[in-house]
């Protein structure tokens, strides 16, 4: 395994974290036309029939032996677990609050993996580069910390994390037979059922309006964020250093902030400057030599 990321990760990590950055709005703005479930049933299988379109063309196999099902089931159970404590935070919480606790999920990852990939040894390096990090995603939010948020929205986006650690272990442990896209097929083909169900039992009354927002949403989220980004993310953390590649997850948020403001104008402050400085400056600690 490479020690470094080469330079077609990097920029691959960094395109996709841009796409996640842009994703909490997406998200946001979605709840304005759909149920939350609704909203991530729809997504779910927009992903869906293009990653089994995908694989078809492509000749990628959808069906796999026992010991790959297993591992893919239990992927779906954590991507349920995710996206559906996500959804219910993010419909209870900001934006800005969301950003930074789902983006504790390397922290836990860091912790947790050298248990099951012994190689991917915790050293004092990657952990001070990750503190340093997350530090400045505190610092590129702390002006939108005291906004109106719920703490049990904050409570759901944060255990939310638990399940993409966990998603991300049993990549990293997955067969080498199981290719990227099957992953993300696999998890989105075993939501699909529990978000109908959950829409249809929770949210029997909400409205549903398929207006071009509501679609725009749907698409972005289901074919851009979802199919193509997690299926390269997961391509990328089974070939290179899991830890290494987490590291630039904590661009994402630092994207939103960027988008935000090219898009709805809103203000850059000197203190969200300095946060994506450390976010940078942390990046770089991770991913140098140990």
């Amino acid at each position: 395994m490479p020690d470094r990321l080469p330079a077609r990760a990097i920029a691959l990590v960094v395109l996709l974290t841009a796409i996640w950055g842009g994703s909490y709005t997406m998200v946001k703005l979605g709840f304005r036309d759909l149920p939350v479930f609704g909203s991530l049933f729809l997504r779910v299988v927009v992903a869906s029939a293009l990653l089994f379109l995908y694989s078809r063309l492509a000749g990628v196999p959808v069906v796999y032996g026992r010991r790959a099902r297993r591992f893919l089931l239990a992927g779906g159970a954590a991507f349920c677990w995710t996206m559906a404590l996500f959804y219910l935070g993010a419909a209870r919480t900001t934006a800005g609050r969301a950003s930074i606790l789902f983006n504790t999920q390397p922290f836990f990852t860091l912790l947790l993996l050298p248990l099951f990939v012994p190689a991917e040894r915790l050293t004092t390096r990657r952990l001070g580069g990750t503190v340093l990090a997350f530090t400045g995603i505190v610092l590129v939010f702390a002006d939108r910390l005291p906004g109106q948020a719920s703490l049990v929205g904050d409570a759901f986006v944060l255990l939310g994390t638990l399940g993409w650690s966990a998603a991300t272990i049993l990549v990293k442990t997955m067969p080498r037979e199981v290719h990227s896209a099957s992953v993300i097929l696999w998890s989105a083909a075993v939501a699909m059922p529990v978000m109908g169900v959950l829409t249809l039992m929770l949210e029997p009354d909400a409205p549903w309006r398929l207006s071009p927002l509501a679609v725009g949403s749907v698409l972005y989220l289901g074919a851009v964020a979802a199919a193509f980004s997690f299926a390269v993310f997961n391509w990328l953390i089974r070939s290179y250093s899991a830890v290494r590649v987490n590291a630039f997850v904590f661009l994402s948020p630092v994207f939103g902030v960027l988008i935000g403001w090219a898009l709805l104008g809103e203000p850059l402050s000197l203190l969200q400057v300095a946060g994506a400085l450390a976010v940078a400056g942390g990046i770089h600690v991770v991913n140098s030599a140990a």
